[in-house]
C-alpha cells in the first residue's frame, strides 16, 4: 500500500530526526515535508511507532494509506515529480 506523509513539525532538529526516519523505511520526498512510498501494514506500524518516539506536543504527522488504483489516478501539475530507481530501503 501506498503511504503519503506529511508534517508540520515546529523545531528544524526534531524535523530532521523524523525525516531521518521516513527516509530509513524508504519513503522519498516530493516537497519540502510532503513523502510518499510503499510500504506494508507491519512497516507502517514500525513507522508509526518510531514517529511517535521523537515527536513534539505540538506537531504534527500525517500518515494517509492510498491504494495502488487511487494512486494510479493522480495528476500531476507543473513540474513532474520523477524518482531514481537506484534508491532503497536501509534495514
Amino acid at each position: 500500500m501506498y503511504l503519503i506523509v506529511s508534517m508540520d513539525i515546529k523545531f528544524k532538529t526534531n524535523q530532521e530526526k523524523i525525516e531521518r526516519r521516513i527516509n530509513h523505511f524508504g519513503l522519498r520526498k516530493i516537497q519540502n515535508t510532503l513523502y510518499i512510498g510503499e510500504l506494508d501494514k507491519i512497516e507502517q506500524n514500525l513507522l508509526v511507532k518510531s514517529i511517535n518516539e521523537i515527536i513534539k506536543e505540538n506537531d504534527s504527522v500525517l500518515i494517509t494509506p492510498i491504494c495502488q488504483n487511487c494512486y494510479s489516478k493522480k495528476e500531476t501539475c507543473g513540474r513532474e515529480i520523477k524518482f531514481k530507481n537506484d534508491l532503497f530501503r536501509v534495514y
